[in-house]
C-alpha cells in the first residue's frame, strides 16, 4: 500500500468533492431537465449539509447551538472548503460574515457553458440550503442575507439573529 501525506489526501478529497457535486448536477440535467436537476440537488444537500454540520459540530466537541456555535461550525466547514470570508461580528445573539468568495462560484465562473445558470443555483439552491441548514441548527436563529455574488454582488452577506 502506498503511504499518503495528509496533504495528498486532502487535495484528492477537496478537488474530487467538488468535482462529484458538479458531474452529479450535469447528469441528473441531462438524463431529465435542469429544473429536475435542482430539485434533486437541493434535496441531497439539504440532507448532507446537515450531516456535515452534525459531523462538524461533535468533531469540535460544540455542545449547544448558539449563534457563536453555528459561526465556528460554518466557518470551519468553510475553511476545509476553501471559501475566503471575513466574519465581521460574531456576538451572542447577532453576526455578521461576509463571503468574499465561493468555490462553488468560483467552479461555475470556469466554466463557460455554467455562467447563465449561476443565479438560478443561486436563488433555487444556495439561498434555501442555508435558510434551512439554520433552521435545523437552531430554528431560532434567523438568517438574513442581502448580497449574492450569484446574483451580482462583490459578497454574500450572512447576518445572524437570536429570535
Amino acid at each position: 500500500m502506498k503511504d499518503v501525506s495528509i496533504e495528498d489526501k486532502l487535495f484528492y478529497f477537496k478537488k474530487n468533492f467538488f468535482t462529484l457535486d458538479g458531474l452529479f448536477v450535469m447528469e441528473i440535467e441531462n438524463q431529465t431537465d435542469f429544473e429536475t436537476a435542482l430539485k434533486i440537488d437541493l434535496i441531497v444537500w439539504q440532507k448532507f449539509l446537515n450531516i456535515i454540520l452534525g459531523r462538524i459540530k461533535r468533531y469540535l466537541n460544540i455542545k449547544s447551538d448558539s449563534i457563536k456555535d453555528l459561526v465556528e461550525i460554518l466557518s470551519f466547514r468553510w475553511s476545509c472548503e476553501g471559501w475566503e470570508y471575513e466574519i465581521v461580528k460574531n456576538e451572542e445573539k447577532e453576526a455578521d460574515i461576509e463571503i468574499k468568495k465561493c468555490p462553488y462560484k468560483a467552479m461555475m465562473d470556469r466554466n463557460e457553458e455554467r455562467h447563465h445558470i449561476i443565479s438560478q443555483i443561486c436563488k433555487k439552491i444556495c439561498i434555501p440550503l442555508y435558510k434551512s441548514a439554520i433552521e435545523s441548527f437552531n430554528p431560532k436563529i434567523l438568517v438574513k442575507r442581502d448580497k449574492f455574488m450569484g446574483l451580482g454582488d462583490n459578497i454574500c452577506q450572512f447576518h445572524f439573529k437570536l429570535i
